[in-house]
């Protein structure tokens, strides 16, 4: 008992949830990564695809927006850096790196929902063992004094004997 008590309270503690400002599960959290993706739609699209002015700052004379990217990279940090950026920012690693997020958020959302469903289930054990606990305790005060217990079981009255004296107790389920 004690010892189910301890690995409760220290050893089976659910995930901490960041953002606690719905008691929905994840619906804040999606509609916030919606609408970040809804407002980053216009700039992306207009950095992708649409060539600058050819009097537009540092994009004068490019075909399109990103390729100074790739100039700064080249002619401002050495080429061993530029190596290691342009290989972080290829996009089979951003994906797989975006996949691997995603099933970390999953795998943590279900372990703290199995550690939460745990955690329920071991306190049901522990009142239910708290109250047989309590009715072995009674049993046993009753048999000191030498008491005869009744007690109500499937509709009729079960009689249990602990000792010689004829005095009954009705004990609450």
């Amino acid at each position: 008992m004690y010892f189910q008590c301890w690995a409760v309270m220290c050893c089976n503690v659910p995930e901490a949830r960041v953002f606690k400002a719905s008691r929905s599960n994840n619906f804040y959290l999606g509609m916030l990564l919606l609408i970040l993706f809804l407002s980053t739609m216009p700039v992306l699209y207009m950095i992708v695809s649409l060539p600058p002015s050819f009097d537009c700052g540092p994009f004068s004379g490019k075909n399109r927006m990103f390729e100074v990217i790739g100039e700064t990279l080249e002619h401002d940090f050495p080429s061993w850096m530029a190596k290691i950026l342009r290989q972080l920012s290829n996009p089979g690693l951003v994906i797989a790196v975006i996949l691997v997020m995603i099933l970390t958020i999953y795998y943590l959302n279900a372990t703290a929902k199995g550690q939460k469903a745990a955690n329920l289930d071991l306190k049901k054990k522990m009142k239910q063992q708290a109250l047989e606990n309590k009715m072995r305790n009674k049993k046993m005060a009753a048999a000191r004094a030498g008491l005869v217990v009744f007690r109500a079981g499937g509709g009729r009255k079960e009689k249990e004997k602990f000792g010689n004296v004829n005095l009954a107790i009705v004990m609450e389920r």
